[in-house]
């Protein structure tokens, strides 16, 4: 099942799965294209620690088997044709039609760590349900820009509450240095691969955790928010999570072509983004409203869906 922004909920059968628990970490993740994506109903962010306010994130989506939450997803598709106004539900869920994994896809790198699902049906866009936008394949997010991970992770057992997290992006060769140094590679051999980019933050650790898999990191320009990546992997030690390291996410818009191959009619954004500044106080915050949200037939999941009209 997915469930997007408060109430969608995809159900992937048996021979799927999100992640992987080695070095390294997949995930998976949601893109929709609309003239009106990323511009939530709900704005503010609330910091030190107080709950974030219900459809803040309303692209969000909870990937599920037998009605528990594996990992994340991001609403991408139009469906303008199936938008409810005035009172509606906030959770809605949807069963997987199939999945179609990136034919790059590197399981011992985890280049092109994607994959697009198509729902069975068609979900509505609500006040609580809404798409990201999507980056032209030309845009690249700034180091040092503030930008914003979501997800469910393994901070509770049941995956009820979802986090959010600001988190600062890090410049590709500074994280090349330091994912080279931890793994013992030779000068040359860069983690970091084409298609990914790092966020997060140097010092302790803050950032993303096993369930998060697939969800969304976004950024914020001119009151429109962007996907800018997707959870993929991070560096683990002792089977916990490396202090230190940055998170690595897929860079969606470096797929756009085999995105819009697979989604006809999809669109792409050119988009100059301006240097946020990080917030006085980055803590994760949560949402009251649980993992629920709905989607339209498309998400990104180191896996993507998309909705059959």
């Amino acid at each position: 099942k997915v469930i997007i922004g408060l109430g969608l909920r995809v159900s992937l059968g048996e021979g799927y799965h999100c992640g992987y628990e080695k070095v390294y970490n997949g995930r998976l993740g949601l893109k929709y294209g609309l003239s009106s994506c990323g511009k939530p109903l709900v704005s503010g962010r609330i910091l030190n620690g107080q709950d974030a306010k219900a459809g803040a994130w309303p692209w969000q989506v909870s990937v599920q088997r037998y009605g528990s939450h594996i990992c994340g997803g991001s609403l991408i598709s139009e469906i303008s044709q199936a938008v409810i106004v005035g009172e509606t539900p906030t959770q809605m869920f949807s069963s997987v039609k199939r999945v179609v994994p990136h034919p790059n896809y590197n399981s011992s790198t985890f280049l092109a760590d994607i994959a697009l699902v198509e729902l069975e049906k068609p979900i509505a866009f609500t006040a609580s349900i809404s798409p990201v936008c999507l980056l032209d394949a030309s845009v690249r997010v700034p180091a040092g820009d503030a930008c914003w991970v979501t997800g469910w992770g393994n901070v509770h057992p049941e995956g009820e509450t979802l986090q959010e997290l600001e988190v600062i992006t890090v410049d590709t060769t500074v994280c090349n240095d330091l994912f080279r140094e931890a793994l013992q590679k030779p000068a040359g051999d860069n983690p970091i691969k084409e298609d990914m980019m790092c966020a997060g933050h140097m010092e302790g650790y803050k950032g993303t955790a096993p369930g998060d898999s697939g969800g969304p990191l976004v950024c914020e320009e001119d009151g429109t928010w962007y996907l800018a990546g997707i959870v993929s992997w991070l560096l683990k030690r002792l089977n916990s999570v490396a202090a230190g390291y940055p998170g690595v996410y897929n860079r969606p818009n470096v797929h756009n072509d085999w995105i819009q191959e697979n989604v006809p009619g999809v669109s792409f954004m050119v988009v100059n983004f301006t240097l946020n500044s990080a917030s006085p106080s980055t803590t994760v915050t949560t949402n009251s409203a649980g993992p629920s949200a709905s989607i339209p037939e498309i998400l990104l999941l180191t896996v993507l869906l998309w909705l059959t009209l």
